[in-house]
C-alpha cells in the first residue's frame, strides 16, 4: 500500500514565519515613522528658506515689504500661508489684527498695490507638514531692530517662539529675517 504524500506547511512552520514577520515589522515600523518625521522637519525648513528668499526678491523688486492691505495701506500685521493659524499668536507678540495671505503678495499681486511687482515669487505658500500656516510677524517690518520671523509651529503644533526672540524656541522651525 502506498502512503499519500501530503504537501503544505505544518502549523508550527506557519507560526514561526508569522513570528519572524511580526518581529521584523516591530523593528521597521518605528524606523519608517522616524524617517517620515525627519522628512517633515526637512520640508518645513526648506519651505521657510523659500519664503525668506521670495520675500527678499519681492523687497528688491518693489522696494517694500508685503504689508499692503486691500486699500493699499501698509496695515498688514500678520502674513500667513495656507493652513490653520496657531492658537496663541497674540500671547507671543504676533498681532493677528490685520492678517493677509502670503499668496496675495508672493503668488499674485492681488490688490495691485506694488509698483514694479515682477512675480510670482512663489507658486503657492501651502500649509506646513502638520497642517498649520507659516506665519510672519509683518508688523515688525516697520520697527527698527525688531526681529521678523518666518515660522512653522513644528511637530507639536504649538507656537513657542515669541516675536521678539533671538532664536527659534521649542520645536518651532523658523528663520529670523532681521
Amino acid at each position: 500500500m502506498r502512503l499519500r504524500e501530503e504537501k503544505g506547511f505544518t502549523l508550527i512552520e506557519v507560526i514561526v514565519v508569522a513570528g519572524i514577520i511580526a518581529i521584523l515589522a516591530g523593528i521597521l515600523v518605528p524606523l519608517i515613522f522616524k524617517e517620515i518625521d525627519e522628512s517633515r522637519i526637512t520640508r518645513a525648513a526648506a519651505d521657510v528658506r523659500s519664503i525668506s528668499t521670495s520675500l527678499i526678491v519681492f523687497r528688491k523688486d518693489t522696494a517694500a515689504w508685503p504689508t499692503m492691505d486691500a486699500t493699499c495701506a501698509a496695515n498688514v500685521t500678520l502674513l500667513n500661508g495656507d493652513g490653520n493659524l496657531p492658537a496663541n499668536l497674540a500671547a507671543l507678540g504676533y498681532d493677528p489684527g490685520v492678517s493677509s495671505s502670503l499668496n496675495d503678495h508672493l503668488s499674485i499681486d492681488a490688490n495691485g498695490c506694488y509698483a514694479n511687482w515682477k512675480g510670482p515669487y512663489m507658486a503657492r505658500v501651502t500649509a506646513d507638514p502638520w497642517g498649520y500656516s507659516y506665519v510672519i510677524n509683518a508688523s515688525s517690518f516697520a520697527i527698527q531692530n525688531s526681529p521678523v520671523w518666518i515660522i512653522s509651529v513644528g511637530p507639536n503644533g504649538q507656537l513657542e517662539t515669541p516675536s521678539f526672540a533671538e532664536t527659534a524656541q521649542g520645536d518651532d522651525i523658523g528663520i529670523r529675517m532681521k
